[in-house]
């Protein structure tokens, strides 16, 4: 049995309420749901030690890039606020390196890698172009950030490519990261576009640390 599939109705419910409450600018729903969430994936990743399928090197190394995130949740209660702001999108850029690294450190190189950094080189340029002139003192650490998300997302590609995930967990990472990715891209446009309401983001995040977090049970072939 997969231990780590039962947290996850519980998860998906979390999510609802996340989702509302993120809509209604509820910050003290927030700042008990957002870390909560990410907390049950650390869980829903540790429960993967009990699976048959598991690498705990690998597990290991994404419970490092959680924890980083559980902390940047921390800080990303409230998005109106610049200074709690830098200091969430500098633990993001750490979390989501870490999660490159690690996809690299199992999967190694490919050269599908090329093409696919090609195509995320061409979205980076266009984010920040769609970004440029709301940034206003933001534009370093989004130049940065901007960088490092595309970078993760296309090392999860990369593990489609390789041999050292089973095809469920490739798929698991790649999906992960891509909604993630997707979930900012929402945000960056609330944040430095024009405020609106969120219908995917919270949603894309939440989903894709629960993805990746089940990623764990699923490794080996």
């Amino acid at each position: 049995m997969y231990y780590s599939l039962i947290p996850v109705p519980f998860y998906l419910a979390l999510i609802v309420l996340y989702m509302i409450a993120r809509n209604r600018n509820d910050l003290k729903k927030t700042a008990i749901i957002q870390p909560v969430l990410t907390f049950l994936a650390l869980v829903i990743a540790g429960l993967s030690f009990l699976s048959p399928a598991v690498d705990r090197s690998y597990t290991c190394w994404l419970l490092v890039g959680l924890g980083l995130c559980f902390l940047a949740d921390i800080f990303n209660i409230d998005m109106t606020n610049d200074k709690i702001l830098y200091a969430a999108i500098g633990v993001f850029v750490l979390a989501y390196l870490e999660y490159a690294i690690t996809f690299t450190r199992f999967n190694g190189w490919h050269w599908q890698d090329l093409i696919v950094a090609v195509v995320f080189i061409l979205v980076y340029v266009f984010l920040m172009r769609l970004y440029w002139n709301g940034l206003g003192n933001f534009k370093i650490p989004v130049l940065i950030y901007g960088l490092v998300m595309p970078f993760m997302v296309a090392r999860a590609i990369s593990t489609l490519f390789g041999d050292a995930f089973s095809l469920l967990s490739a798929v698991l990472v790649t999906i992960g990261c891509a909604m993630i990715f997707l979930g900012d891209i929402e945000y960056g446009l609330h944040r430095f576009r024009s405020p609106r309401k969120f219908f995917i983001g919270p949603i894309c995040y939440a989903g894709g640390q629960l993805l990746i977090a089940l990623s764990c049970s699923y490794f080996i072939q």
